[in-house]
C-alpha cells in the first residue's frame, strides 16, 4: 500500500475504535469488536502484471499463519497487538524440517495445517511447481508473519518495507500471500 493519505486518514479512526475495541476483547467479545473494525481503504491497483510467464519466474512466499521453529524462532504473541510497534516476521528456510514447526497464532483453527502444513505453509506443493516447471524458482526463505495486526500502520510503514528488502535480495519477482 503506497497510499499514505489514506493510512494518514485510517489512523484516527483505527485509535478511536481501538478504545472501543479493547475492553471488548478483555470481556471475551473479539468478534463483536471487529465487526466493527475500520478498514484501510486506499487508491490505485496494489497488483503489477507480471512481465514473463510463471514458469521463468522467482517467487517468494509469505504467510500469516504465525508459525515458528522450535529452539530457533522466539514466539509470537499469538495475540493482537494493538501498539506502534512493527510486526515481527520470521524466514521459513525452503527445507526446513516441519516437525519442528510450530504454530502460535491462536485466531485459526489449526486442525488442517496440523494434517498437513502445506494448507497455509505450502512449500511442498511449490517445491512440486518447480520441479514440474510451473514456477521457476522459489525464494529460498518463506516470509512468516502473525495474523491479527489490528494496527497496520507499522506494518505498511516498516515491516512490508523490510520484506520488500529481503525479497529484493534474493531475487524474487513475485510474491504468493496465503493467509490463514
Amino acid at each position: 500500500m503506497s497510499d499514505s493519505a489514506g493510512l494518514a486518514t485510517w489512523v484516527p479512526k483505527f485509535d478511536a475504535w481501538k478504545a472501543e475495541a479493547i475492553p471488548m476483547f478483555g470481556a471475551g467479545k473479539a468478534k463483536e469488536a471487529f465487526a466493527s473494525y475500520p478498514w484501510v481503504t486506499t487508491t490505485g491497483d496494489p497488483f503489477v502484471r507480471l512481465d514473463k510467464p510463471a514458469s521463468e519466474a522467482r517467487f517468494g512466499l509469505i504467510t500469516t499463519g504465525g508459525y515458528s521453529i522450535e529452539g530457533q524462532h522466539e514466539r509470537f504473541s499469538g495475540l493482537p497487538d494493538f501498539g506502534d510497534s512493527a510486526p515481527d516476521f520470521h524466514a521459513i528456510g525452503l527445507d526446513a524440517d516441519p516437525t519442528t514447526f510450530r504454530i502460535d497464532h491462536h485466531g485459526y483453527d489449526h486442525r488442517f495445517a496440523k494434517e498437513d502444513f502445506n494448507a497455509n505453509l505450502p512449500l511442498d506443493r511449490l517445491k512440486e511447481m518447480v520441479a514440474d516447471g510451473e514456477l521457476g524458482s522459489v525464494a529460498n526463505d518463506t516470509i512468516v508473519l502473525m495474523g491479527l495486526v489490528p494496527n497496520v500502520a507499522p506494518l505498511v510503514e516498516e515491516t512490508i518495507p523490510r520484506i520488500v528488502e529481503k525479497f529484493r535480495s534474493d531475487s524474487v519477482e513475485a510474491a504468493l500471500l496465503v493467509p490463514s
